[in-house]
């Protein structure tokens, strides 16, 4: 049975991705496990220390599995296919980047506000727009806290992986919703840097769009995945 390892964006947890384990575990052995700072992991949050996490999860599957990441956890994804690219029978990067010098402001603005601020604000797009999972939403942005975001966001300013894309020869879906205007232009430099990948920009989507729209995002992930 195909495995797929779904990672979690920053801030978030693996129950954000419940509706695509509950559609796809009759068919997938399916994985969506909390990062280190979030939900029942215990902390502290790196880039780097996640995706070695996400490598061992992979490395003790045993075929090459499905990784699916969104936001941060794109990120977290890729670092983990390019640990190990032959473990990695495909890649599903939503709302990803490769590069983002652009975060050190949203950082400088997370020093400024408390946790509770921060899950106020943001809350609203963790749950893609979706009032019943706001509470939930929040609820993880609590526990990952601030210190994780100013972390993460620093770690991913420093970040470049676009020098080993190219050598990055795994079948890659790259998504990114239309509204989610800031990662549209790292989007398609993701999939015209990766030989063997492909975009679709998904109308009307925002950046946590897997709970906006769940059944497309799980129809896209099973044929692909399939």
């Amino acid at each position: 049975m195909t495995t797929i390892i779904f990672v979690h964006a920053l801030g978030s947890s693996g129950r954000a991705w419940q509706p695509q384990v509950a559609a796809l575990g009759d068919r997938f052995k399916v994985l969506a496990p909390d990062l280190p700072g979030h939900g029942e992991t215990p902390g502290p949050f790196g880039i780097e220390p996640a995706a070695f996490e996400i490598a061992e999860l992979i490395a003790a599957e045993p075929e090459p599995v499905t990784l699916v990441g969104i936001s941060v956890g794109a990120s977290v994804a890729l670092l983990a296919a390019l640990d190990d690219p032959a473990r990695i029978a495909g890649l599903v990067l939503s709302g990803g980047v490769a590069h983002a010098p652009g975060v050190a402001l949203q950082r400088n603005l997370m020093r400024l506000m408390p946790t509770g601020m921060i899950a106020a604000v943001m809350s609203g797009m963790y749950a893609g727009g979706r009032p019943d999972c706001k509470p939930q939403a929040r609820e993880d942005l609590r526990k990952a806290g601030k210190q994780a975001f100013i972390t993460g966001l620093g770690e991913l300013a420093k970040l470049d992986l676009r020098p080993k894309l190219p050598g990055l020869k795994v079948p890659t879906l790259v998504l990114c919703g239309a509204e989610d205007k800031a990662n549209l232009q790292p989007a398609r430099e993701l999939a015209a840097t990766i030989p063997e990948a492909r975009l679709e920009v998904i109308p009307q989507a925002g950046h946590i769009w897997n709970l906006q729209f769940p059944d497309l995002f799980t129809t896209l992930l099973a044929d692909f995945a399939a």
